[in-house]
């Protein structure tokens, strides 16, 4: 399955669900996200419709509309569980270059998923309406910047657009036109080692 770093926020346009929902119904949510996700992967998203994710999860369809009204808002839902993936790579949870190698993978191996949310994040509209975690993003780069004199002018907003730019392209860039001949856990390792000696570089450890 999967894996989910946080619980999907609910998208507008769709009835919250109770906090005080039962285990059962959050293990369907997140089944039928996780569905979704593995569908678009494998087929691209044009092909999802919540028959086939009803199909696929072995629920009923009327499951499927408890949770999600329409294709839009199972679509929203996926947005909201991708951005959190790439919340993850920026989380202090684990070693810089571990969380590089998740986003790194994460990216080559579900585009359909990140073309989806880089969509959105390329859309008008304030960033932090699609990414939530923006701000806590920038302040802790601002915080490291002003540490150092080499990267007291770094304007923080700026490098963090730079940074999630490098995490949702750069690794399909490289995999399908620099390096194509080489396996996914070469290409996962070669970007990793290589984005953390960069940051390395200028003395920036992302969430920390």
């Amino acid at each position: 399955m999967t894996k989910t770093i946080d619980a999907p926020i609910a998208p507008a346009g769709r009835r919250q669900p109770s906090r005080r929902r039962n285990k059962g119904f959050q293990e369907t949510h997140a089944l039928l996200i996780d569905t979704a996700v593995r569908l678009m992967s494998e087929k691209g998203t044009e092909a999802l419709s919540l028959s086939e994710v009803a199909r696929e999860a072995g629920v009923n369809r009327t499951t499927v509309y408890y949770h999600f009204d329409s294709r839009e808002a199972l679509l929203a839902a996926v947005r909201e569980w991708s951005a959190n993936q790439f919340a993850a790579a920026f989380a202090p949870s684990d070693t810089a270059e571990n969380r590089t190698r998740f986003i790194t993978r994460f990216v080559i191996e579900k585009p359909e998923v990140v073309a989806l949310w880089t969509e959105e994040f390329l859309s008008p509209g304030r960033v932090v309406e699609r990414y939530p975690h923006w701000d806590t993003l920038v302040e802790g780069l601002r915080s490291q910047f002003v540490e150092g004199v080499e990267t007291a002018d770094i304007d923080a907003e700026a490098f963090a657009a730079l940074l999630l730019t490098w995490a949702m392209i750069g690794p399909r860039v490289y995999r399908n036109s620099v390096r194509p001949d080489l396996s996914l856990e070469e290409t996962v390792d070669r970007l990793a080692r290589s984005q953390t000696a960069m940051l390395r570089l200028i003395g920036v450890t992302p969430g920390r």
